[in-house]
C-alpha cells in the first residue's frame, strides 16, 4: 500500500458536501458484505491521514453500521461520502475512508489493495491482482482485530 500522500479535495454530487484531507495515494476496494450492500459492489476508498475537514456538515448524515465504524453520505443527493473507524486502543485516532469516486485529483490515485477478497462474489474481479496487496478477513483481524 502506497505511503504517497498528497493534498486532495473532493465533494458529492450536488456539491453540497466538499473536503480537504492529506490523502494517500493508493486507493483500495473493500468486498465486504457490509461495504457491497452500501455501494453496490466493493467500496472504492481513499486512506486520509490526519483530520478531514468537511464543509456543508448539515448535509453529511452518518449511519453507524458497526461497533467500530459509521458509514456516512449526502442528504441532498445520496452519494456515499466515507466510512469512518471509530477510535479504538490499538487503532489510529479515527481514520477515515473517502469515497474514491468523490476525490477532485483522481490522476493522483492509483489502485494498489484490497481486502476482505474472499467474499468478492465472483461475478465481478479486477485484472493484474499482483500489482497489489490483497488481504482476508482473517488477514485484516490480525492486524486490527480484537485484542489488538
Amino acid at each position: 500500500m502506497s505511503d504517497k500522500t498528497f493534498e486532495g479535495t473532493g465533494t458529492c454530487m450536488c456539491g453540497k458536501v466538499t473536503y480537504q484531507a492529506t490523502l494517500k495515494a493508493g486507493a483500495g476496494a473493500c468486498h465486504c458484505g457490509m461495504c457491497r450492500q452500501w455501494s453496490g459492489g466493493p467500496f472504492m476508498a481513499v486512506h486520509a491521514t490526519g483530520n478531514v475537514t468537511f464543509k456543508g456538515e448539515q448535509y453529511i448524515s452518518r449511519y453507524p453500521s458497526s461497533q467500530w465504524a459509521e458509514r456516512a453520505f449526502c442528504k441532498n443527493c445520496g452519494a456515499n461520502l466515507f466510512y469512518f473507524l471509530l477510535p479504538r486502543p490499538g487503532l489510529p485516532d479515527g481514520e477515515y475512508m473517502l469515497s474514491a469516486g468523490s476525490v477532485t485529483e483522481q490522476k493522483q490515485l492509483n489502485f494498489d489493495n484490497e481486502v476482505f477478497i474472499e467474499q468478492a462474489p465472483g461475478w465481478y474481479q479486477f485484472a493484474d491482482e499482483a500489482s497489489r496487496t490483497r488481504l482476508t478477513e482473517a488477514d485484516i483481524m490480525a492486524m486490527y482485530g480484537e485484542g489488538n
